[in-house]
C-alpha cells in the first residue's frame, strides 16, 4: 500500500514582490552597480519536525505563510539597500536576500512545528539563488 512508502515531505510556500537594489563595490574600481529593479519571487520549502502527522499533514504552513507575507510586504516597492539590514552593511545579492528571508522565518516556523529547509530567490524569470541552512 502507498502509505508504507518511506520518504520525506516538503511544503512550498511563495511570495512575489517588486523592488530595486544595487550591489556595493560591484566593479573592479570599487564603484557600485547602478540601481535597477526586478520582479522577485521567494519560495520557501518547509518540513515538519516529526514527519507525517496522524492526520496526514507534515506541516501546517498557515503561520509560516502569514509571516512570509509580512516579509514580502517589507520588500515590496522599496530600494532594498535602504532596509536597515542591508543599508551600507550587507550587499543585497539574491543569496543574501535568501538568507534574510530564512533568518526572519526560522523562528516562526520552528515555533509552529516546522523547519525551513530551503529558501529560493528568483531575481526575474530566469535567475535564482537558494539558501539551505547547515
Amino acid at each position: 500500500m502507498f502509505l508504507n512508502e518511506i520518504g520525506n515531505f516538503y511544503i512550498r510556500i511563495e511570495g512575489r514582490f517588486e523592488s530595486s537594489h544595487y550591489l556595493y563595490n560591484y566593479f573592479p574600481d570599487g564603484s557600485d552597480e547602478p540601481n535597477h529593479g526586478h520582479s522577485w519571487k521567494v519560495e520557501v520549502y518547509l518540513t515538519g519536525k516529526n514527519g507525517l502527522r496522524e492526520d496526514g499533514i507534515s506541516y501546517d504552513f498557515l503561520a509560516a505563510k502569514k509571516k512570509l507575507a509580512e516579509l514580502v510586504e517589507t520588500m515590496d516597492h522599496v530600494l532594498i539597500n535602504d532596509l536597515p539590514d542591508f543599508q551600507g552593511k550587507v550587499n543585497p545579492t539574491s543569496e543574501n536576500i535568501a538568507k534574510w528571508f530564512y533568518h526572519n522565518l526560522k523562528e516562526e516556523v520552528s515555533n509552529t512545528g516546522g523547519v525551513v529547509k530551503r529558501v529560493v530567490i528568483h531575481e526575474g524569470p530566469e535567475n535564482l539563488a537558494y539558501y539551505e541552512p547547515a
